[in-house]
């Protein structure tokens, strides 16, 4: 079975809390643990997991934020998957997010998110807490995983030919306009869709999200002729959206 170790929210607020309530020295030796990416706190069980996705975390940052944050993505979702017995009740527990955050990666959570919110860093806090545990749409890992499950087109290599042209803001934005709720076939859909235009910004990103929320309002992609190609079609003629592609 897969490790599914939990962490309440606030375990996890404690677990950031005493890092933040670190000394400067203190702190700088945990980060030069971090950075030679030596985490000891977690259970055995997740030996395999980290082993995985450090290596694809190791490779991949070399190449651009956004290249990690997607490669470190497809392997989460690799290991865990439904196939392998993870269910969307548990991608959709915090808890055990903030277990991997805070127990099995805190090191690569913090690399990639060194920055903490204003108002933390203000008074004197180390570590950004909507990445690690406190924004349920936030935390790290749990965007990553989301971003791939929703975009999945059948294999990871399909998966990532579609999606590797993208940027990170396309991720946050993505998760966070769900509308009514996610409609899986229609975000692979769309997403194939969009991995063909030619233009792509967040802005034109942004503008397709939030015409397609006004749309689910009144439309039923499912049931538009030609179902979810049929719907992402039209979504794009509505705003002038050139799409080239045979499927």
């Amino acid at each position: 079975m897969i490790p599914t170790k939990r962490l309440s929210k606030a375990q996890a607020k404690q677990f950031v809390d005493d890092v933040d309530n670190m000394s400067a020295p203190a702190f700088e030796d945990l980060v030069a643990k971090w950075k030679s990416y030596s985490v000891d706190d977690f259970g055995v069980e997740y030996d395999g997991l980290r082993n995985h996705i450090i290596e694809v975390y190791k490779e991949a940052k070399l190449v651009g934020s956004y290249e990690t944050d997607l490669k470190v993505g497809l392997a989460l979702f690799k290991d865990f998957n439904p196939e392998t017995g993870f269910s969307i009740v548990m991608a959709n527990d915090d808890d055990i997010w903030r277990y991997l955050s805070c127990k099995v990666f805190p090191d690569i959570t913090y690399e990639r998110y060194p920055t903490p919110e204003k108002e933390i860093r203000e008074r004197g806090g180390h570590l950004n807490h909507k990445r690690f545990y406190s924004h349920t749409r936030r935390i790290w890992l749990k965007t990553l995983w989301w971003y791939v499950f929703l975009a999945w087109q059948g294999t990871e290599q399909k998966t990532y030919d579609v999606l590797k042209n993208f940027g990170s803001d396309t991720i946050s934005d993505f998760i966070e306009r769900t509308g009514q709720g996610y409609r899986l076939d229609l975000y692979r859909r769309l997403m194939y869709s969009y991995s063909q235009v030619e233009n792509k910004s967040s802005d034109l990103f942004n503008r397709i999200q939030k015409r397609n929320l006004v749309n689910c309002r009144t439309i039923e992609p499912s049931l538009v002729n030609n179902a979810e190609k049929g719907y992402v079609d039209m979504l794009f003629k509505q705003l002038s959206i050139e799409c080239n592609y045979d499927n």
